[in-house]
């Protein structure tokens, strides 16, 4: 329904231009069933194109080794500091992009707050929200609208000794792989995304195990779903209930969820990735 939204002349042109190939390849069934339709709509369908589907995983022994090196134990320590003793935390790392849904997060947390008053003072969202397109004003605009939400969600629930939202808006890859570590919740949440490999890493490096709630329009949620807590995007309030929900799950089902998703997140990293699409170019 959104490619018709194309031009008709245009949209044949880009499928056609996709079509040029010998094999076009997709990260999950669902996108690939999409193209698919489009095709069958437009063209008649896709020709002697093959088409195929190959979920890109995370990489998981450069994860954890690279989450173990001293500058990401430096910014743990710094990342504990701000969020105090016996404290939970709810984690997200994105590009400050529409699509990834910040906003619509931070108003979740908030409404966690606002109907759960038992975690005021007890859990902290570490959200990171690093720039991206900033040569555009709309691209400006969300990240101000991203800051502006976390400053106000911290001066309505914050008090001297406790932040609600820890924020960062530079980039840091260290610091990001700390927050992995960090996690007992992670929120993905994207509006719509070809697959989203935060969800993927996050289990992969957790250190005691990390409850996943994500997005059902996230394409790792093709293989994710089962063992996280699935929300609608666009529903603010399923998405408070969702984090509460991860915040309340008991260790042990949280460290199954993990090691699972773990294993699923990991079935094709992405040195097999690319060589299983050679391999399958090969074979005609």
């Amino acid at each position: 329904d959104y490619f018709r939204l194309l031009p008709d002349d245009i949209a044949e042109q880009l499928l056609r231009g996709i079509l040029g190939a010998d094999r076009a390849a997709f990260l999950t069934r669902r996108w690939a069933d999409a193209f698919i339709g489009c095709c069958t709509e437009i063209l008649g369908g896709t020709g002697r194109t093959r088409i195929g589907v190959h979920g890109l995983g995370a990489d998981a022994d450069f994860l954890r080794r690279r989450s173990h090196e001293a500058d990401v134990d430096e910014r743990m320590a710094a990342l504990r500091e701000q969020v105090g003793e016996d404290r939970k935390t709810i984690v997200r790392v994105d590009r400050t992009e529409l699509s990834k849904n910040i906003v619509r997060g931070l108003h979740a947390y908030r409404t966690l707050l606002e109907t759960r008053p038992e975690w005021r003072e007890r859990v902290v969202h570490i959200a990171f929200a690093y720039p991206s397109r900033q040569d555009l004003a709309v691209y400006r605009d969300y990240t101000a609208a991203v800051q502006s939400l976390a400053t106000e969600i911290n001066g309505e629930y914050g008090t001297e000794s406790w932040t609600p939202v820890v924020l960062h808006v530079k980039d840091d890859f260290a610091r990001s792989l700390a927050a992995y570590r960090l996690a007992d919740v992670a929120l993905v949440n994207p509006i719509r995304d070809g697959m989203n490999l935060v969800a993927k890493e996050v289990p992969v490096v957790s250190d005691h195990g990390c409850a996943l709630v994500l997005s059902r329009e996230a394409g790792a949620y093709e293989e994710l779903g089962e063992d996280a807590i699935v929300v609608n995007p666009y529903d603010v309030t399923g998405t408070a209930e969702a984090l509460h929900e991860a915040l309340t799950m008991s260790g042990d089902e949280r460290s199954g969820r993990t090691k699972r998703l773990a294993e699923a997140a990991t079935a094709l990293p992405p040195q097999r990735w690319f060589l299983d699409q050679l391999e399958a170019l090969r074979q005609g």
